[in-house]
């Protein structure tokens, strides 16, 4: 197959959709869109807001080599200093949304103002699992887990993975 052939076969940019890649704390936004910028120049991003989160978007979306690259970028930046202080916590997560890298930095207990999110630090699992169950939220569901020395609880939408 030649260049041209290949080309044939794949959609105009304009048709390229923006799939998203990345949900990070707004404390980890900037230096997010930095390393995106350096890791994928090539490639069009797109940012949004989802609740208190930023969301980075692709275009054309990553593969899994790609996705690889950004996961194992920001493990390293989760294993730094300064954000193991903070709870940081890099992970992949699946859910009816689809599939996408996250770097999140949990919101103090006291500073939690409803919805998902993951919430802590906390001293034990006991102590992140009651919180977690304090929250009345029907439609919300808590796990606690455990980042470093601390445990933190995750608040997710249950409905959303039941009627999947």
């Amino acid at each position: 197959m030649n260049d041209g052939e290949a080309r044939a076969e794949l959609p105009p940019e304009d048709e390229v959709r923006f799939a998203e890649a990345l949900r990070v704390s707004p404390e980890a936004a900037e230096l997010a869109a930095s390393l995106l910028l350096a890791l994928f120049p090539n490639r069009s991003w797109a940012r949004a807001h989802v609740g208190r989160l930023t969301a980075y978007s692709a275009r054309p979306p990553l593969d899994q080599t790609g996705a690889r690259r950004l996961f194992d970028k920001l493990f390293e930046l989760s294993e730094r200093q300064e954000w193991r202080a903070r709870h940081a916590v890099a992970r992949e997560v699946t859910d009816v949304a689809g599939r996408r890298l996250e770097l999140l930095v949990p919101v103090p207990p006291e500073e939690y103002e409803g919805g998902e999110g993951l919430v802590g630090p906390f001293a034990t699992f006991e102590d992140a699992n009651a919180w977690g169950m304090g929250v009345q939220a029907r439609e919300l569901a808590a796990d606690a887990l455990q980042a470093g020395d601390a445990w933190l609880c995750e608040l997710f939408r249950l409905g959303e993975l039941l009627e999947d």
